[in-house]
């Protein structure tokens, strides 16, 4: 077992950021970040986006498109008439799995209980024994990331065009995934147009194609095991030089010890290094991106 809260560490950051630093995991009120301005969105409570505030709603599912589905996780009795939105991309090699896996539920547990609205999502699924990135080579592989890629950013339309009837801010949505959700919530980010990129993305265990990177990519949060056997640590540790030699800002935290099973129901550490990721990425306000 990885004791997180003593096991994380971050490096590298872009845009002339300083030197790395240990981040503090604890949860205490005297750690919260100061409130959000206040807003007609009204979601400036004391440690929104970080601490646990609300009990979580009953999951609404939906279609999102076609036959795939999206499952709603809200904070109930919300004051907030706009809420950060984040959508959520499963693991599972691109072959397996789906929207609603224990690890799934629990993020959307555990971000609904800060005030974030998650929608976990599903894709089109490939056949066969799953994969990675520098697996997919042949036509039949590729074609199955693009199309798992294209899924997702068909859900951050859809969040953004149904946007009011969430309660969601479409100007301040989000992504992120584990393991190949991971790779998808990457692609996705970084191959869409500037007007349809969401504000920040997430990749718990992923891994990014350089090819989809272009200039000023949206900022960019690495969790990596350095013992991961199965995605290795050094894919995250080239992103983060990817993004950041192209103008973005990218940081990678460091599970010290542990493998891929970072993938699975998220440690308190980890919840904690994304909501404050998405607060101060999405939630203080999403820059335009070029």
């Amino acid at each position: 077992m990885v004791c997180i809260a003593s096991a994380l560490s971050m490096i590298g950051c872009g845009q002339g950021s300083a030197p790395p630093t240990t981040p503090t995991m604890s949860a205490t009120v005297a750690s919260l970040p100061a409130p959000l301005p206040a807003s007609a969105c009204a979601d400036d409570q004391d440690g929104r986006y970080v601490a646990e505030l609300f009990t979580p709603a009953p999951v609404t599912t939906v279609t999102f498109t076609g036959d795939l589905l999206a499952d709603v996780n809200q904070p109930a009795d919300d004051p907030a008439e706009c809420r950060v939105g984040v959508v959520w991309v499963h693991g599972g090699g691109f072959t397996q799995a789906a929207r609603n896996g224990p690890a799934e539920q629990a993020w959307g547990h555990e971000l609904a209980s800060r005030g974030y609205v998650l929608v976990s999502v599903d894709y089109q699924l490939g056949s066969g024994e799953p994969f990675g990135l520098d697996q997919a080579t042949d036509p039949d592989r590729i074609a199955v990331v693009s199309t798992a890629i294209a899924d997702a950013q068909t859900a951050i339309r859809w969040l953004r065009s149904t946007a009011s009837q969430w309660r969601v801010d479409p100007n301040r949505v989000a992504i992120g995934g584990t393991s190949a959700g991971a790779m998808i919530a990457l692609g996705a980010t970084l191959t869409s147009p500037a007007v349809d990129r969401p504000c920040a993305v997430v990749s718990v265990s992923g891994d990014l194609d350089s090819a989809w990177v272009g200039s000023k990519p949206v900022p960019a949060l690495f969790i990596h095991g350095d013992a991961d056997m199965l995605v290795p640590y050094q894919a995250a540790a080239d992103a983060v030089r990817i993004l950041t030699d192209a103008g973005g800002r990218a940081e990678l935290v460091t599970v010290n010890g542990a493998g891929h099973e970072i993938t699975g129901v998220p440690t308190p550490g980890i919840v904690d290094a994304v909501t404050r990721w998405f607060r101060e990425r999405a939630a203080a306000g999403c820059p335009e991106h070029e």
